[in-house]
């Protein structure tokens, strides 16, 4: 089942990927909370979005437009990608992220490694029920 579509400024897809697909790359964990919910750190685990973009040989756009089941959408500019190196988790705390508990995909910044993303303006990047990348 397409769990993340990649696709370009107009919307033209690039890559449709499965739990499959995002387990088969090289991962990484990061730890912290989800904005907003009151909760604790967890730890995070899924793949780096400069990893998706280099194993699809996407180059890095200055942005991308990061877009959720519940049409929330963020941009994250390509500096985030640089700097902090948020991932596309799927597990929090060894578990599969379901829709009804912020999955079953969320962009993940490393919170506890940089306290300067205790920030509104990361909490917004912070998308759950991530189901696109578009980029710009």
């Amino acid at each position: 089942m397409q769990l993340l579509r990649l696709t370009d400024a107009a919307g033209k897809p690039l890559a449709a990927l499965t739990l499959g697909d995002l387990e088969a790359l090289p991962g990484r964990e990061v730890v912290g909370p989800i904005p907003d919910s009151g909760l604790g750190s967890s730890h995070w685990y899924g793949v780096s979005l400069r990893t998706l973009l280099a194993k699809y040989h996407l180059p890095l756009p200055e942005s991308l437009h990061a877009y959720a089941l519940n049409d929330y959408d963020a941009i994250i500019p390509a500096s985030d990608l640089t700097r902090y190196d948020p991932i596309v988790a799927y597990r929090r705390d060894g578990h599969y992220l379901p829709v009804d508990a912020y999955g079953p995909l969320i962009v993940m910044y490393p919170y506890d490694s940089y306290p300067e993303l205790y920030t509104r303006t990361y909490y917004n990047r912070t998308v759950w029920q991530l189901d696109e990348l578009r980029l710009r």
